[in-house]
């Protein structure tokens, strides 16, 4: 009866051990991924976000913001409190330094207030005594 065990042991680790070893796949037969798929496309401004300085107003074209009418900066962009924007960091005409424009950290807040400012009636009223 051990005899017996052993052998199946012995059939089954040799099973295991070719089936992971049979067929692999040569590095110069396998088709590079980039090759198969179709190329993709360029990265387009479309896909460049843009924050308003002055509030939590976030869009994915240029512009002024229909709030306060101030122009919309790049995400990662810096910028003054004058207007003036820039790809790198620099000082501002006052001495101060330049801020960064951080559009998902507006859009962390914007979705916070909206859930704040949801209706009163969605709420369920606590029962008063």
């Amino acid at each position: 009866m051990k005899n017996l065990i052993l052998v199946v042991a012995a059939i089954c680790f040799a099973a295991i051990v070719s089936a992971q070893s049979s067929a692999p796949v040569s590095a110069s037969s396998a088709k590079p991924v980039a090759a198969t798929a179709s190329p993709a496309p360029a990265k387009s401004a479309a896909a460049s976000i843009y924050g308003c300085p002055k509030c939590d107003f976030t869009s994915q074209k240029e512009g002024k913001c229909p709030m306060d009418k101030s122009v919309l900066v790049k995400d990662h962009a810096y910028f003054c409190a004058d207007g003036t924007t820039s790809d790198k960091a620099g000082k501002c005409k006052d001495g101060k330094d330049m801020a960064m424009m951080d559009c998902k950290a507006k859009l962390m807040n914007s979705k916070k207030a909206s859930k704040a400012s949801a209706p009163a009636s969605a709420t369920p009223a606590t029962p008063t005594k």
